[in-house]
């Protein structure tokens, strides 16, 4: 082998490594974080990305602009934030969360 066909093939080498451990982790995390706030339904328990706790109150769509979410952070303090705020879902509702009861300590 010549030494361009080695340069070459260490170059190839070296993006084809750089998207599989850079690039393609980071899509997949994206991925991931857009289909839990698409999927977020209302009594949903989430973090946001400062790091509160917060139930999911109200979803509102506007027509124009991004969704909205009212968070409940407890104790009768809500809060309006987007969807870009929710850095994860804790735990999804249950039937009766989603129908507007209190949950159920313990």
């Amino acid at each position: 082998m010549n030494p361009a066909t080695i340069t070459f093939i260490v170059t190839v080498a070296v993006i084809a490594a750089f998207y599989l451990l850079i690039v393609r982790p980071g899509q997949q995390e994206q991925q991931r974080v857009q289909a839990t706030i698409r999927d977020l339904q209302v009594g949903d328990e989430v973090i946001t990305t400062s790091g509160f706790f917060a139930r999911v109150k109200a979803i509102e769509t506007p027509e124009q602009g991004p969704v909205e979410l009212v968070l409940d952070l407890g104790h009768g303090m809500e809060i309006r934030a987007l969807t870009t705020a929710v850095l994860r879902r804790v735990n999804e509702a249950t039937p009766a969360e989603r129908a507007g009861e209190e949950p159920k300590e313990a």
